[in-house]
């Protein structure tokens, strides 16, 4: 029975264009100097088997543009197809922060690799190799570069430039990422009393005392009047619509406010001067220890969940109205240790 994602779609001299059917027992091609006239001739042809056709069975045909642009033939080069992809596709649709990593990885561990290369010629146990390679030294890189991979070999099936995606048959050892380990009561003292006059111990206290991620830190407003911190959400899920969230200031987080001239510092910085003092751990440990204080403390988690951002399941999107904020102030006064 035809489907519609077995059609394959052939340009030649970058102006004639054949859409052609070679399974099931057909052979059948359908051309013209117009791709929109091509493809309505297979789409008629197609529809004469429209009653067996699932109709949850779709295919992506490339348009006239994007078949002149991508040249499509069995010789099309990995560079001129992925860059497209990642830069023009991948890019509109994820926050700017999570592209910067997906092109860090893509510049560094993809393109010097891959971008020579044919992209009907690229075959699963090369990719193998390389992938074990970055698996030997930084395993959560791997997993990425694999994602990303696979990305582009599902774009390029998709749009009948290639048959299978050869990561389908690549396999690397699932790397177990770590969640993050909250300071004891005692470390978090001795981190408190060892950062005393460090230029960046507002930063470090903030986060500490707050739960915020070390890329918010720098948006917090705090207004003393009602209590209440504002914060800008860095890691928004698809469900979450709230640009801000705003918390109640803590009363250790009170106490820490010395002065509101800043030192300037961007992330990199934090964790360098961070790592001088706790060297087995990460910044993101003084968002989880602040989460565990509050845990210890009594606080119910959905409502930590509501402070932090985070998610539990689908609970940030559907509890957070349900929390005033008379409530949250009364509940963050329990906060004390």
């Amino acid at each position: 029975m035809p489907r519609l994602k077995d059609f394959k779609i052939r340009v030649k001299n970058n102006r004639y264009y054949e859409i052609r059917f070679r399974r099931y027992g057909y052979n059948v091609s359908f051309s013209s100097t117009n791709f929109e006239v091509a493809k309505r001739k297979a789409f008629d042809w197609l529809n004469t088997f429209e009653e067996q056709i699932k109709p949850n069975v779709h295919f992506t045909v490339l348009s006239k543009s994007d078949s002149e642009h991508f040249n499509i033939s069995k010789n099309i080069i990995f560079k001129q197809f992925a860059d497209d992809y990642v830069y023009n596709i991948k890019k509109k649709h994820i926050k700017e922060t999570t592209f910067r990593s997906y092109r860090v990885n893509y510049e560094n561990y993809i393109s010097p690799v891959y971008g020579k290369l044919k992209l009907s010629e690229i075959k699963p146990v090369f990719i193998q190799r390389h992938l074990d390679k970055i698996n030997e030294k930084t395993p959560r890189a791997c997993e990425d570069v694999k994602m990303l991979l696979n990305n582009i070999f599902d774009y390029a099936v998709n749009n009948g430039i290639i048959e299978r995606n050869p990561i389908k048959a690549v396999y690397i050892q699932k790397h177990e990422r770590k969640n993050g380990i909250a300071l004891s009561l005692e470390q978090e003292r001795k981190f408190v009393s060892d950062i005393k006059g460090n230029k960046y111990e507002n930063y470090f206290l903030k986060m500490l005392y707050s739960g915020v991620r070390p890329t918010e830190v720098i948006t917090i407003q705090e207004n003393l009047v009602n209590n209440t911190l504002t914060v800008k959400n860095s890691k928004l899920k698809s469900y979450q619509k709230n640009l801000y969230r705003i918390l109640p200031i803590f009363p250790k987080y009170k106490k820490s406010i010395r002065n509101y001239n800043l030192e300037k510092a961007n992330l990199e910085q934090l964790r360098i001067e961070f790592k001088k003092y706790l060297p087995n751990h990460t910044l993101k440990d003084l968002r989880h220890t602040f989460t565990t204080r509050a845990r210890e403390c009594g606080i119910d988690n959905e409502l930590v969940a509501v402070w932090t951002g985070h998610s539990l399941g689908n609970i940030t999107s559907s509890v957070y109205t349900h929390f005033s904020m008379e409530f949250q102030q009364e509940q963050a006064k329990k906060l004390i240790y």
